[in-house]
């Protein structure tokens, strides 16, 4: 954002956003939810409503004339962001920039991949329970038809945010429904190292059964786990979970386990005072 913001009038009256639920008051907060979830914005987003809203209740009857217009006359939604932009000083030029070349990228996706594109956004900037919320809003659509590669990926990636929580048995269930819907490699590999890293007997044993995962076959994931040779997840964050917690065979394995079960409860304790 530019350094000085410039606050317009604050409505009494809030405008909802009916797609996220939020209420917005002025229209630096509208422009802050465009710039904050594009992946969102679609033509539903630009209505009749918004326009008396603008014009009403933010006393911009310009902006709300325009929105109006473009309304009438289909306009496309790159204008319509544009138009509410430029009413406002709240982001500089090569912001506003930035969200234009990203409505331009999603303009032919439809609503459920610009929500995974969302999530995916989420996911990269670290925001991790939100990233999840966020995938499972895609599994909550009714309106499309997916593919099975498309599910699975949003299951794999749930999969992949409760790993960075370290809730490992969450994750192994998230990557065991991908890899039951459409069966990859990297939804299997997934799936057993959370297991392995879940330190829970009862749910290794389960997963070894149902896939047949035999001992030699198991082996040889420790072993890759052991060498730095296979991440936990398909994620760089993890060579620092895996240098960790490397079993080089000096202990007992019952030892190791305990070992892994109080590194986890010490990082389980750092994450949820970083995030209150």
């Amino acid at each position: 954002m530019s350094g000085l913001l410039l606050c317009g009038k604050r409505s009494i009256n809030p405008y909802l956003i009916k797609e996220s639920g939020i209420n917005i008051y002025s229209i630096e907060e509208l422009c802050y939810y465009i710039y904050n979830n594009t992946y969102m914005i679609g033509r539903e987003f630009f209505c009749e409503e918004l326009a008396e809203y603008v014009k009403v209740e933010l006393e911009l009857p310009s902006l709300a004339q325009k929105l109006k217009y473009r309304i009438d006359h289909n306009s496309d939604i790159l204008t319509m962001v544009s138009d509410i932009l430029m009413a406002s000083n709240y982001y500089s030029a090569d912001e506003r920039e930035n969200i234009i070349n990203t409505l331009k990228a999603l303009s032919s996706k439809s609503r459920s991949e610009r929500m995974k594109a969302r999530a995916d956004m989420l996911l990269e900037r670290k925001k991790y329970i939100s990233a999840a919320n966020a995938y499972k809003d895609i599994l909550n659509v009714n309106d499309e038809v997916y593919s099975t590669e498309f599910v699975a990926t949003v299951w794999n990636n749930i999969g992949i945010t409760y790993t960075k929580q370290f809730l490992f048995e969450d994750a192994c269930r998230c990557f065991k429904t991908a890899c039951d819907i459409n069966r990859q490699e990297d939804y299997f590999d997934n799936m057993v190292c959370a297991a392995i890293f879940s330190a829970n007997d009862n749910f290794i044993e389960d997963i070894v059964a149902q896939y047949q995962i035999t001992e030699a076959m198991m082996d040889q994931y420790l072993k890759a786990i052991e060498s730095n040779k296979k991440m936990l997840v398909k994620s760089k964050e993890f060579n620092e979970l895996k240098e960790r917690l490397i079993y080089d065979g000096s202990k007992e394995y019952s030892e190791y386990k305990k070992d892994v079960q109080k590194i986890f409860a010490l990082w389980k304790e750092e994450y949820r005072l970083e995030n209150m």
